[in-house]
């Protein structure tokens, strides 16, 4: 089940649930303590993995600056905070312009040690094409794209899928996930493949239990793993760990 180290996760448009499907993500692959996970919030100027989580934030990802020449899983590890045993979190920096002290360079640093210690490492990133974003993906074994069902959203989705079909991606290590989709406000599913022009890996129902969670601080995956949306979010776990949609092996050892 490790062949899928290191799993992206992006949106071209906010407020398409991305952070939600990631902090649940890792929460699933987490599997109660059966597999080390890391999340990773890459949106170094707004990230809000930690207030999902219901963290307070005590280090960050501008930490690793001072042990930037020397990372290793032994310092990596001073980074970390902790969610669950098992379950670290690498956090965005939270005060002003420390964002820009962090290259790209250190996060593809960071992504080649991480899964040295981890079973998996789940990356939340922003909502824009940066740096940082391209060195999340390159490092990725899958990406997971995450849309809603409504039509600005949608086009933004095209666009990435045409953006990432110009780099050296593999696009069977990639999966569609539309976010809050109910029969209600779904476009229907002719206009839907005629917008995105690729299969849908995962439908995420749209319930009021998943804000409750966040302002709880505990994913819902976490909380009720039975839940409609946690079970959505196993599946679609399942599907791209079983059928070996990743980009690479897994390092040895």
């Amino acid at each position: 089940m490790a062949d899928c180290r290191i799993v992206t996760v992006f949106a071209a448009k906010g407020g398409c649930g991305k952070t939600t499907v990631a902090t649940n993500l890792a929460a699933v692959l987490h599997d109660r303590g059966g597999h080390r996970v890391c999340l990773v919030d890459l949106d170094l100027e707004y990230g809000d993995a930690a207030s999902m989580l219901g963290l307070r934030p005590e280090r960050s990802m501008v930490d690793a600056l001072a042990v930037a020449d020397q990372l290793t899983p032994e310092t990596v590890a001073t980074l970390m905070t902790n969610y669950l045993p098992g379950f670290d979190c690498l956090l965005a920096p939270t005060r002003p312009g420390e964002a820009r002290l962090i290259p790209a360079t250190l996060v593809s640093r960071l992504l080649a040690v991480l899964p040295l210690s981890y079973d998996f490492v789940v990356v939340d990133t922003p909502s824009h094409f940066t740096p940082h974003v391209l060195a999340a993906l390159d490092a990725a074994d899958h990406q997971i794209l995450v849309t809603t069902p409504e039509r600005p959203a949608l086009k933004n989705l095209r666009a990435t899928l045409d953006m990432l079909d110009l780099l050296p991606y593999d696009r069977a290590a990639r999966s569609i996930v539309v976010n809050r989709s109910d029969a209600g406000s779904d476009l229907p599913a002719g206009l839907l493949d005629e917008l995105i022009r690729s299969p849908i890996a995962g439908r995420l129902p749209a319930w009021d239990d998943v804000p409750a969670s966040i302002n709880r601080g505990e994913p819902l995956a976490a909380a009720q793993p039975d839940h409609a949306v946690s079970q959505a979010i196993r599946q679609l776990a399942a599907a791209f760990l079983s059928d070996g949609r990743c980009s690479r092996d897994p390092p040895a050892g």
